[in-house]
C-alpha cells in the first residue's frame, strides 16, 4: 500500500503508455499524478517531499517542450536528468554534509555490528556516483538508437535491475560490518516457540 501511495503517478505512466503507445500522453499522466501527489500532500498537512515538487517540475518543463515540439524525445530525457541528479546529490551530500546515500537508504532497516570505516563508505557513493552517470548516458543512447517502444521497456527493466544491483553491490562491500545475528537468533527463538506450542 505504502508503495502505491509513493508510485501511483508512475504506475499511472505505464498504464498509461501500455494501453496507448503514446509517450507525450502517459508523461500526461504522471505529470497529473505528481501534481495530485503533492496538492494531497497540502490538503492533508503532510510534509510535501522535495523529490516530488522536483519530478513534477521536471516532468511538466519536459512535457511542454515535447509537446509543443511534437517530439517525445524530451521525455525520454527525464530519466537522464533525474539520475544525473541523483549522482550529484549522492557525491555533494558526501563532500557537503558527510553523509552517504546507503546509510540514508539502510540506517533504519538494518543493524551494524561496527561502524563501517569511511573508505567503504566512499566506495560505495563512488560505485553509485560512476553507475548512474553511465546509466543517464547510455538511457540517451537507447532513446536515439532504439524505438520508443524498446526503450520504455530498457528504462522500467533498467533503472529497477540497475538500482537494485547498487543496493545488492552495496551490502556486499559492507558484508562483514553487517549484524545478522539478531536476525538469526529471532528466527531461533520463534522455531522454539512453535514447537513448544504443537508439543502442548
Amino acid at each position: 500500500m505504502k508503495f502505491l501511495k509513493e508510485n501511483y503517478p508512475l504506475v499511472g505512466f505505464l498504464v498509461a503508455y501500455l494501453a496507448t503507445k503514446n509517450l507525450i500522453l502517459a508523461a500526461a499522466v504522471w505529470s497529473a499524478g505528481s501534481l495530485l501527489q503533492i496538492v494531497t500532500s497540502l490538503v492533508t498537512k503532510e510534509p510535501v517531499k522535495k523529490s516530488h515538487v522536483a519530478y513534477f517540475v521536471v516532468g511538466l518543463a519536459l512535457l511542454a517542450m515535447a509537446y509543443f515540439f511534437n517530439d517525445d524525445s524530451f521525455i525520454k530525457w527525464k530519466t537522464t536528468i533525474v539520475v544525473w541528479a541523483g549522482a550529484l546529490v549522492i557525491i555533494g551530500r558526501q563532500l557537503i554534509s558527510k553523509k552517504y546515500i546507503f546509510m540514508d537508504l539502510m540506517q533504519s532497516n538494518i543493524d551494524f555490528k561496527s561502524e563501517p570505516p569511511i573508505s567503504k563508505l566512499n566506495t560505495i557513493n563512488l560505485v553509485w556516483f560512476l553507475t548512474l552517470v553511465a546509466f543517464g548516458a547510455l538511457n540517451l543512447y537507447v532513446a536515439y538508437n532504439f524505438s520508443t517502444d524498446f526503450w520504455f521497456y530498457f528504462k522500467m527493466i533498467g533503472l529497477f535491475a540497475t538500482l537494485m544491483g547498487l543496493i545488492v553491490a552495496s551490502f556486499i562491500i559492507l558484508a562483514q560490518y553487517l549484524n545478522f545475528e539478531d536476525d538469526e537468533a529471532t528466527s531461533k527463538e520463534e522455531g522454539i516457540t512453535k514447537n513448544e506450542s504443537e508439543g502442548e
